[in-house]
């Protein structure tokens, strides 16, 4: 091979070393520069889930989570509206009333009932605004107990309500007095007394009256003469007993009117009076709400009915966590969709 031919791969050779050699170069170059700065417009900081990602207290219920109701975030703010229920489900939101009971109910389509009125109508009238309450459809007295209706005579006044149920039980208080006289003055609005076997019907919800029974008395037991309601669907049947106690729920259970539900609303704040064992057997709730106020001079909850619910496996939620509005909402699907939080 000649000088020349020679001379011409030596060359060629040396320019593909080069070439390789810068490539090694850049490459180099490329992943010391990847991993020392960030790309522009990127942050550097590790990414913190955002205040109210972590706030939010709504859970599916039986979650460690909802169970426990007492970390950080549980009074933190939350997206979600409360009044605002689920396409063809329906909300149910536990008002803290103190040492009462108040409950209500918001169909999807927009209609609300309102289960009793606690032992203040201020405090009522506070909790129902917070939430930005319009329109009361149809109220529930469950009984004639100052804790359960003092706040239903100033609803009456505030809301034009269509329907008003409640047990026929009557009492000689000033506080049944004004609730009667504001039911029966009503304009244009149905006044019923419930019994077993009476359906109501709340937009898209139906609503059972399971007791009490047709041959319900007029003494002084108020308590088990409470108008106990079930409502729901799939995954979020809701059982609502009032001050229901031991004698009422032996009649249920013998008029084999109860069955497995999702939700209890605990009867009488959690008396140790009621939500026996054999009550529990036939509803197995997996989640449990008891509605009692802070401290409260009745020891509500009874230690003994909680262990009965944690017995059956249920997620207990409370309105007694402190001084505050500790009210709480349920939003249900009715595909087997539940959910828990603190009203904000």
């Amino acid at each position: 091979m000649g000088e020349s031919r020679r001379d011409s791969l030596e060359q060629v050779r040396a320019g593909r070393r080069l070439r390789a050699w810068s490539w090694l170069l850049l490459l180099a170059w490329l992943v010391t520069s990847c991993g020392t700065e960030p790309t522009p417009g990127a942050s550097s900081d590790v990414a913190l889930p955002s205040e109210d990602a972590g706030a939010q207290d709504a859970v599916d219920a039986g979650t460690d989570a909802g169970a426990a109701d007492t970390g950080p975030d549980a009074d933190a703010a939350i997206s979600i509206d409360p009044l605002v229920p689920p396409a063809s489900g329906y909300a149910a939101i536990f008002l803290d009333v103190g040492q009462g009971d108040a409950t209500l109910i918001v169909a999807s389509t927009g209609e609300t009932l309102l289960i009793d009125g606690g032992v203040s109508s201020s405090l009522l009238g506070k909790r129902l605004a917070r939430l930005g309450v319009t329109r009361i459809d149809m109220i529930v007295a469950t009984h004639a107990d100052a804790d359960h209706i003092t706040g239903l005579a100033d609803v009456l006044a505030d809301y034009e309500v269509g329907t008003i149920v409640w047990n026929g039980v009557k009492k000689g208080t000033q506080i049944f007095d004004d609730f009667l006289a504001a039911a029966n003055a009503e304009p244009g609005a149905k006044v019923l007394i419930g019994r077993r076997g009476d359906t109501l019907t709340l937009g898209n919800l139906t609503l059972e009256v399971l007791h009490p029974g047709s041959g319900a008395d007029t003494s002084d037991d108020h308590n088990n003469q409470s108008v106990v309601l079930q409502t729901g669907c799939a995954g979020a049947w809701l059982l609502m007993p009032g001050d229901a106690e031991a004698p009422a729920e032996t009649e249920m259970i013998g008029a084999n009117v109860l069955s497995d539900v999702d939700v209890l609303h605990v009867a009488h704040h959690g008396s140790s009076s009621g939500t026996g064992t054999a009550l529990l057997a036939k509803v197995q709730p997996e989640v449990a709400v008891i509605s009692a106020g802070a401290e409260n001079a009745y020891g509500h909850p009874d230690a003994d009915v909680i262990e009965r619910l944690e017995g059956v496996g249920a997620t207990i939620w409370r309105t007694d966590v402190g001084w505050d509005d500790d009210s709480l909402w349920m939003h249900a699907d009715c595909k087997g969709g539940l959910q828990f939080g603190r009203v904000p």
